[in-house]
């Protein structure tokens, strides 16, 4: 398998995060210099049907997350489709940082610290109460989707099955 080496118009710098329905590549924006996150989907079993809905909710995902501006959530930048391969994409803010249950196995028990855990709750709470006061709900709050930067900053990551306000852009 060859290792993709661009999407769109952004040049791929490496792999950074693999799951069942997609990857989330570090990459490079030529046109400012900006590295970013993008992340794509890929449902290679699935009927045409289901990529179609995959797709929708894909996008969805951008367009919900794309309204929020907070220093809590994770920026969308751009969204797209790779004209050769036809992958959709989002571009994201890239979050130098670790998840937070990656974060957290590093301790005993695979627990913050209390101070540490009651920060990185205050920090999210304020920014879904944000999204929440612009109509969305992220629903799949879960610590693999928060990013805690060095700094101890948290960020909430992956709006893919966010429910918007208007009810029938809303998947089961």
């Amino acid at each position: 398998m060859t290792a993709m080496t661009q999407l769109g118009r952004y040049e791929i710098l490496a792999e950074i995060g693999r799951g069942s329905m997609g990857a989330v590549f570090q990459a490079r924006d030529p046109k400012i210099g900006r590295v970013v996150a993008i992340k794509t989907i890929s449902v290679p079993d699935a009927s045409a049907e289901a990529i179609e809905q995959y797709r929708q909710r894909f996008f969805r995902e951008a367009q919900a997350a794309g309204r929020l501006s907070h220093p809590g959530i994770v920026t969308v930048y751009d969204v797209d489709e790779d004209a050769p391969t036809h992958t959709p994409f989002i571009v994201m803010e890239y979050v130098a940082g670790h998840s937070l249950d990656r974060l957290a196995a590093g301790f005993p028990g695979g627990k913050l610290p209390l101070p540490s855990s009651l920060d990185v709750l205050e920090q999210v709470a304020d920014a879904l109460d944000y999204a929440h006061g612009h109509d969305i709900v992220h629903r799949d709050v879960k610590p693999s989707n928060i990013i805690v930067t060095e700094e101890g900053r948290a960020k909430i990551a992956d709006f893919g099955i966010a429910k918007l306000s208007v009810a029938d852009l809303t998947l089961p």
